[in-house]
């Protein structure tokens, strides 16, 4: 369990929150390239460590992050005109460039130099992989856009969610580097003929996969130079361990468990605010094109046009009860309707004060341990997010004879090791 002060300093992100300015020191994928496709169309709203922004693409099509309110009367810049390079405000035509300089000031005299002291609030913009990322942090100490291994493969071997999930974004999070609630929550109580691809179907994990045959499994957790590495280790037969990593990079995205040979997955978790996160998915097939309509069926997130689920906590994510009898374990379809069932209703924000904690929680233990360390001061990361070759890391499992260790099965890269601090601790 956590004090209920620690419990506020971890959960809390808006502006002038000391967890919300440590995040802003990082990259944050923002909306999907063609959410904001046309130049010249319609600013799209967009809340962000409680903050309320626009995205717009100008005539030239380059891309502005700038807060939605027009510094004249705070009239929301939503409803102003994307033309010429440019957002003008409806209420007194006063117009923004992509990094927030006030082009044109008509309300006021022509010889007035009201202009040069006025300035949009505006943050960084870069475009990869059809995701645009926001820094929202002090420009001098601007990292360049980490390089995650998804970024270098072809478009056609990857696909991208961004859902609204309401809870706060720290249970979406532990949620993800918990191994032992895929045993419960994501189980199919029969094994299925699906695509050895693919996790799951929308239905959940089959029986026989390590993931859920083995519960509890044993786990470990290594300090890294990104965050944590953690590793969970399943009986696959009476000769051989099924031997599984998660990737915790700080502060706020993780690879889940994937075995060889399945399609690999990226979350982010941006805290919508503190209440509300965006939950990112990038899945991603290694050599070849993927199966979107797979991946998206399995995955069961069907969404309004604020990309709102309409399975949702006020339906019971449109649990029906007859597949608890012969289907699957939650009687939920959709694995990610799954865990946004689990975690929503916990309540917005969970009180983990009020938590009972076992040796299976020892990820999200360490977790929690690293956020509040960084946002204390207590300790510093050995380099920064944008020193390390993260390109090169991705989950894999792997099966393997019981005479191995997890280390020896699964060893850790030389470019994530730690030169200090070289802690692991096993349940």
């Amino acid at each position: 369990m956590l004090k209920v002060e620690d419990n506020q300093l971890i959960t809390q992100t808006d502006p002038g929150t000391p967890m919300g300015e440590l995040f802003r020191q990082y990259w944050i994928p923002v909306v999907k390239s063609d959410e904001v496709a046309e130049p010249n169309g319609k600013p799209l709203k967009i809340k962000i460590l409680g903050e309320d922004l626009l995205v717009f693409r100008d005539t030239e099509g380059k891309l502005g992050l700038v807060d939605e309110k027009c510094p004249h009367r705070r009239t929301s810049l939503s409803l102003g005109l994307n033309a010429d390079c440019g957002l003008t405000c409806i209420y007194h035509g006063w117009k923004f460039d992509v990094a927030g300089n006030c082009v044109d000031l008509p309300s006021e005299p022509a010889n007035s130099n009201l202009k040069k002291g006025i300035h949009l609030k505006a943050y960084s913009v870069e475009e990869k992989n059809g995701i645009v990322w926001g820094y929202l942090g002090p420009k001098e100490s601007q990292p360049p856009l980490p390089e995650f291994y998804w970024m270098n493969l072809p478009e056609d071997q990857l696909i991208a969610e961004r859902v609204w999930q309401e809870c706060n974004y720290l249970q979406v999070m532990e949620n993800d580097v918990d191994y032992v609630h895929a045993a419960f929550l994501h189980k199919a109580l029969n094994d299925q003929d699906i695509s050895s691809e693919l996790l799951s179907s929308d239905l959940g994990i089959n029986p026989s996969h390590p993931l859920v045959k083995n519960p509890p499994v044993k786990q470990a957790v290594e300090n890294t130079n990104y965050g944590k590495r953690c590793i969970g280790v399943g009986e696959e037969d009476e000769e051989r361990y099924a031997f599984m990593e998660i990737h915790y990079i700080f502060p706020f995205y993780t690879f889940p468990p994937r075995m060889k040979g399945e399609d690999g997955m990226w979350h982010a978790f941006i805290p919508r605010d503190d209440n509300s996160t965006w939950s990112w998915d990038v899945q991603f097939s290694h050599d070849k094109p993927i199966d979107g309509a797979g991946q998206s069926q399995r995955r069961g997130l069907i969404v309004d046009s604020d990309l709102r689920k309409l399975r949702n906590l006020g339906n019971d994510y449109e649990q029906d009860r007859s597949l608890m009898i012969d289907a699957n374990y939650s009687g939920i379809r959709g694995i990610a309707n799954q865990d946004h069932a689990v975690t929503e209703t916990m309540g917005p924000i969970v009180d983990r004060s009020r938590e009972h904690l076992g040796t299976s929680d020892l990820p999200l233990i360490h977790m929690r341990r690293m956020l509040l360390e960084q946002v204390k001061g207590l300790k510093k990361k050995e380099k920064a997010l944008h020193e390390i070759p993260l390109k090169d890391l991705f989950s894999c499992g792997t099966v393997d004879t019981k005479t191995k260790t997890w280390n020896e099965a699964l060893p850790l890269k030389a470019a994530f090791e730690l030169t200090y601090d070289k802690q692991v601790e096993e349940t």
